[in-house]
C-alpha cells in the first residue's frame, strides 16, 4: 500500500528537503540541508530497511550500497554527523548469501563509513526476520562479531547453552545492545529495537506476545529516559499493523523507523511518525529532528530516490564488485557461470516482491502458465511468496544468477481438485493483504478476476463477486464464467498444500485432525525450477513473450472521511 506521504515541514525545511531528493539533479549538485528554522538542539537520521542485493536492482541501474554511501557521505561534508540506521533484513535471504554465508554483505556494510577498519559510531542495525534464516547459530554469531557497527534488539534472546536459559545476545556481544544512548549533532537519542516472531529457531527465543511486548516496550523506554535520552526511537521488523500498535500504545515513542515491508510508508498516529524505505535501498528517508526550547519535538522527513542520479562510491563499487566475483568463483566450481544467458524476455519481469505479491506481472504469468501446462490442470495458483527474485529482468537476456534468485527455494509442483466456491474463498483471501505486499498474493493461469477495494482512513477492505471470476479450462479455448458447484482440476506448490494455513488459507493444512485436498498427482516429486527451466528452452528462440493480460484486475474506491 502506498500510504500518503505527510511531511511536517515548514517553507524553509521543505524547500531544503525537496533540492536533496530532487531525482533530477546529479549527486554532485544536492544542495545542503539546513535547519534555519530550528533554534535548538538538533540531529539527522538516514533510514534504509530490507537490502538483499549488495548492487543494487535492475543489474545495478537502482538502490545498491554503493550509492547509500555516496548519499552519506554528501550529507556528512556538509559537516554535521548522521545517523545511518538499519531495520533489518540483510543478512539473508539472497543467492550471495546462500553462497557465501552473508559474508559479503557484511564486507560491504563495514564500508559505509568509508572506511575498511574501523568501528562506526554512527550505524546502527536493527534483527529482520531474515536475520534468522541459517539452521547455524554459529554463523550469526560470527556475522555480528565481524560487523564494524552497532546491533540493537529489545526482544530476541540467544540460547547459547542447551542446558542454561536464553539470554540476551547484549551479555556475550559488545556491539549487542538491548536499548542504546546515541548522541547525534546535539541531540540525545534513545533506540531499542523489536523483531516479530515469524522465525523460530532453536537457538533463538522472542518476547513477542503482546504482554511481553508491552512489558520490554515499558522497560526499554524508561531505561533509556534515566539515561538522558531526549528522543524516543524505536527501530522495529514487524507488520505495519503492529508499529501501528505501538505507537498507540505507547504515544511518548517519536519515531518509529521501520521494516518487513518493502515499499516506502510514512504514516502518522499521534505524534509518532512511522516510516519505512522501499527495499535494496531503492529508497532512502531522510530524518531532520528539532527540539527547540520549550517546545515538543519536531520530525521532519524526506524520501530520496537512489537511483542513476546519484553516483556510486568508488570505494563501496569496488567492494561490490570483488564479492560478485567471489559469487562467480563458487558458480565456476560447479561448472557453472552466473551470468551465463539461459533466455530471454521481451517484456519487462517484474521480480520484486510488492509487485508479485500484490498484482499481476508478467513474470507471474510465465511461472503459474508453466505450471499448469507440466500439471495439464485447468487452473494454477502461485503464491507471490515463493518468487524470491526481489528484482526486475529487463527486456533482453535472462540468465543462471536470475534463475537463482527467482528459485530461492525449490518447490515441487502439485495437482488437486478444488470447487468453484473454493476457488472464490481462495481468491478472496489472496487479494486480502495485498496492501501489504504478503506473500499470499496468487499469480494466476487459467482463470481471470476482478476484485473490489474500498479504502478508508481505517485500511482496506475487499470484496471478489463470483460473476467477476472467469475460467478457462484445458479444454475451452475462451474464457467461461466460473460455476460454483463445478469441480476443476488445480496446479500449485508443495509450500502452499502443505503450509497454506499460515496465509490464510484454511484448506489447506497438514497437522493433527486436519488434512489438505488429495493430490491427483500421486506425491511423485515434480520439481518447478526444471519444470520452468523446460518450458524455457521449449519456447521459440527460448524467449519469454507473456504480458500483462487483466488477468487480475482490481477497482478502487476510495471512502469520503468521516
Amino acid at each position: 500500500m502506498q500510504l500518503p506521504l505527510i511531511i511536517q515541514t515548514s517553507p524553509l525545511w521543505l524547500t531544503a528537503l525537496t533540492l536533496l531528493s530532487c531525482s533530477s539533479l546529479p549527486a554532485s549538485e544536492t544542495q545542503p540541508v539546513t535547519g534555519a528554522d530550528c533554534r535548538g538542539a538538533q540531529a539527522a537520521i538516514l533510514q534504509v530497511n530490507d537490502s538483499y542485493k549488495i548492487e543494487g536492482l535492475e543489474n545495478g541501474h537502482i538502490g545498491g550500497f554503493a550509492r547509500l554511501r555516496q548519499l552519506r557521505k554528501q550529507l556528512e561534508a556538509q559537516g554535521e554527523p548522521v545517523l545511518l540506521v538499519h531495520a533489518g533484513d540483510f543478512l539473508f535471504p539472497s543467492v550471495m548469501s546462500k553462497y557465501l554465508q552473508a559474508d559479503a554483505m557484511i564486507q560491504v556494510m563495514n564500508l559505509l563509513d568509508g572506511k575498511a577498519a574501523a568501528f562506526d559510531n554512527n550505524m546502527v542495525v536493527g534483527f529482520g526476520n531474515h536475520e534468522f534464516d541459517h539452521p547455524d547459530p554459529g554463523l550469526l554469531l560470527r556475522r555480528i562479531v565481524q560487523s564494524d557497527f552497532a546491533w540493537l534488539s529489545s526482544n530476541s534472546r540467544y540460547q547459547f547453552s542447551d542446558s542454561g536459559e536464553a539470554e540476551p545476545l547484549s551479555k556475550r556481544l559488545s556491539n549487542v545492545h538491548d536499548v542504546l544512548i546515541k548522541p547525534v549533532g546535539n541531540l540525545r537519542l534513545g533506540l531499542f529495537g523489536l523483531t516479530l516472531d515469524s522465525q523460530q529457531p532453536a537457538y533463538i527465543h522472542f518476547d513477542y506476545d503482546p504482554d511481553s511486548r508491552r512489558a520490554l516496550v515499558s522497560k526499554a523506554i524508561a531505561t533509556l529516559k534515566a539515561q538522558g535520552a531526549e528522543v524516543i526511537i524505536a527501530l522495529t521488523h514487524q507488520d505495519l499493523a503492529q508499529d501501528q500498535w505501538l505507537a498507540r500504545e505507547f504515544p511518548e515513542i517519536n519515531l518509529i523507523i521501520g521494516g518487513h515491508e518493502h515499499f516506502y510508508t510514512a504514516q502518522q498516529i499521534g505524534n509518532t511518525w512511522i516510516t519505512k524505505a522501499d527495499a535494496d535501498n531503492q529508497s532512502a528517508i531522510l530524518h531532520r529532528l528539532c527540539l527547540n526550547p520549550d517546545q515538543p519535538l519536531t520530525s521532519h522527513h524526506q524520501k530520496i530516490e537512489l537511483n542513476d542520479h546519484i553516483e556510486k562510491d568508488p570505494l563501496v563499487s569496488a567492494e561490490v564488485s570483488k564479492q560478485l566475483a567471489r559469487l562467480s568463483a563458487e558458480f565456476d566450481k560447479h561448472g557453472q557461470q552466473l551470468n551465463q544467458i539461459v533466455g530471454y524476455t521481451e517484456q519487462l519481469l517484474e521480480g520484486v516482491e510488492p509487485a508479485v505479491r500484490g498484482r499481476e506481472t508478467a513474470l507471474g504469468n510465465f511461472l503459474a502458465d508453466s505450471a499448469r501446462q507440466r500439471m495439464q490442470t485447468d487452473i494454477a495458483l502461485i503464491n507471490g511468496g515463493s518468487i524470491r527474485l526481489n528484482d526486475n529482468i529487463r527486456p533482453g537476456p535472462l540468465t543462471l544468477y536470475d534463475l537463482e534468485g527467482i528459485f530461492y527455494y525449490d518447490n515441487q509442483l502439485v495437482s488437486f481438485a478444488l470447487s468453484g466456491q473454493q476457488i472464490v474463498d481462495i481468491l478472496r483471501n489472496s487479494v486480502s493483504k495485498s496492501h501489504l505486499g504478503d506473500g499470499r498474493f496468487l499469480q494466476v493461469s487459467g482463470l481471470r478476476f476482478r476484485y473490489h477495494a474500498q479504502a478508508s482512513n481505517e485500511g482496506y477492505q475487499y470484496s471478489i463477486d463470483p460473476a467477476d471470476i472467469a475460467i478457462k479450462t484445458r479444454h475451452d479455448h475462451d474464457y467461461r464464467p466460473l460455476v460454483l458447484t463445478k469441480t476443476y482440476r488445480v496446479a500449485s506448490l508443495s509450500f502452499l498444500w502443505e503450509k497454506g494455513y499460515l496465509d490464510g488459507y484454511s484448506l489447506f493444512a497438514r497437522a493433527a485432525g486436519t488434512t489438505s485436498p488429495p493430490r491427483l498427482d500421486k506425491g511423485k516429486p515434480i520439481s518447478f525450477r526444471k519444470t520452468v527451466e523446460a518450458a524455457l528452452a521449449r519456447l521459440p528462440h527460448q524467449t519469454i513473450t507473456q504480458s500483462l493480460e487483466d488477468r487480475i484486475i482490481r477497482d478502487e474506491n476510495r471512502m469520503a472521511p468521516k
